[in-house]
């Protein structure tokens, strides 16, 4: 592996000088020290890669050294070099933390090998780590938005459930999170870094959702002309995500019964029995309850789904969150897109606040990313606002409003920053107000940007 660096510690000067030129030529750098003591000196300085060290040395030993290097470092390759292949050797080695060893004479080529393996594997738990590093932050418990008390709770269970085994079925309308819930589930389970796979039962013709679930062999039908592996097959040892199971057709959910039961099932057109590991996540809009009684849903399937239920809210259940999920929604949304930074209006959160969102927290979203590109809400949340304005409960309130922005602007003598300011509100919220109540600014004043 070009550019990694292996630190050599034997107090034999020809077999330092030999492991290094052999190593030189596989494309690694070296650095040689010839005892321990000059090893851990060098060890700190250098920060190498990775550490060959002969096991009887003069002071300070193959195993004492290693046994330093891991106070300091857990995680770099050790292989330990020894004239002495007892097992009980090895053992000690193994003990003290290398990761492998060797006999002299050395077999130059195994060492290569050897090397080339243990760099290799690192180098996978280190992506693997990163790995989950990156899914913990794009989904972890933090990107679940809001601090009202459904919130908490569902957080709260989320974080109990995710280490577990169990089935999770979540429920709630569409557009509340549903799917943000489920990978957060993933990431905090033991079985982040393996597969996440989604399935939108929805989405699938009835006539394709077995084959997609379960994969087919080659000939199964017109078309199979390969072997395909079903959704379920390649979730092996991750999470399945049935977003939407409520759509799943009745002979689907005998067969999918069967697989959570057994562990096992057959691919379309064939016989053989594919075994399978996988976390099963559910979420529907429906109530799966009722559904049931109508004869829509197999009781048997309801009952294995339904262990751990998580409720996601509605956002006119949640209101008290708005502020924080608008907020949160229009800097992402600026960053993402290079839009320089907005600010909501008081006016306009009130008028977010109103609105009943039938789309929730999917529909809020999108409504900020307009905001956020056009620097304005959309018609139908400002006509509803408009309608709340003029409706009979609301015109002693705005009787006042209007009295306050007059004497605002006179007291101000038109000035619009400082009548802004006296009433808590932006320049731009009293703009709209002035529009609204068909208001003059007074001429002749001067206005201060």
């Amino acid at each position: 592996m070009a550019g990694t660096k292996i630190l050599i510690v034997d107090d034999k000067n020809n077999i330092r000088e030999v492991l290094s030129e052999i190593l030189k030529t596989e494309g690694y750098d070296t650095v040689m020290a010839d005892s321990g003591e000059t090893g851990l000196i060098s060890f700190r300085e250098g920060h190498p890669d990775f550490i060959l060290t002969d096991m009887i040395m003069k002071k300070v030993s193959g195993v004492d050294f290693i046994r330093e290097v891991r106070k300091i470092n857990q995680t770099v390759p050790i292989i330990i070099l020894t004239a002495f292949g007892s097992i009980s050797s090895a053992v000690e080695a193994i003990k003290a933390g290398a990761d492998d060893y060797m006999t002299k004479p050395l077999n130059y080529d195994l060492l290569k090998l050897k090397i080339s393996k243990i760099l290799n594997e690192k180098s996978l738990e280190k992506e693997n780590s990163n790995l989950r590093d990156n899914l913990e932050e794009k989904w972890g418990l933090e990107n679940i938005i809001g601090r009202s008390p459904s919130m908490e709770k569902m957080s709260n269970l989320i974080k109990a459930v995710a280490p577990t085994k169990s089935s999770v079925l979540i429920q709630g309308e569409s557009g509340t999170g549903k799917e943000l819930i489920a990978r957060s589930l993933h990431s905090h389970s033991p079985r982040i870094g393996k597969p996440y796979v989604v399935v939108d039962c929805s989405a699938i013709p009835e006539s394709l959702i077995e084959s997609e679930l379960f994969g087919y062999e080659k000939g199964a039908f017109s078309g199979a002309e390969v072997r395909k592996k079903g959704r379920i097959e390649e979730a092996m040892g991750g999470s399945l995500f049935l977003d939407e199971i409520g759509e799943l057709p009745l002979a689907c959910q005998a067969k999918f019964l069967r697989v959570i039961q057994e562990h096992h099932f057959a691919r379309v057109g064939g016989n053989g029995q594919v075994h399978v590991d996988f976390r099963l996540i559910a979420a529907t809009n429906r109530n799966l309850k009722e559904e049931v009684a109508r004869g829509r849903f197999r009781s048997d399937l309801y009952y294995r789904l339904n262990v751990i239920c998580i409720k996601s809210p509605t956002l006119k259940d949640r209101k008290e969150d708005i502020p924080l999920l608008a907020e949160t929604f229009l800097q992402e949304i600026c960053r993402e897109n290079n839009i320089a930074s907005r600010m909501l209006e008081r006016e306009e959160l009130s008028m977010l606040m109103d609105y009943p969102w039938p789309g929730n927290v999917r529909e809020l979203k999108n409504c900020i990313q307009r905001y956020a590109i056009l620097g304005s809400l959309p018609e139908d949340i400002r006509e509803y606002a408009h309608s709340r304005d003029n409706s009979p409960a609301g015109s002693s309130l705005h009787k006042n409003e209007r009295e306050l922005v007059e004497k605002a602007l006179r007291d101000e003598k038109g000035n619009i920053t400082r009548a802004a300011a006296r009433l808590e509100i932006g320049r731009k919220a009293l703009y709209n107000r002035i529009r609204r109540y068909g208001l003059t600014v007074p001429k002749g004043t001067v206005d201060s940007d």
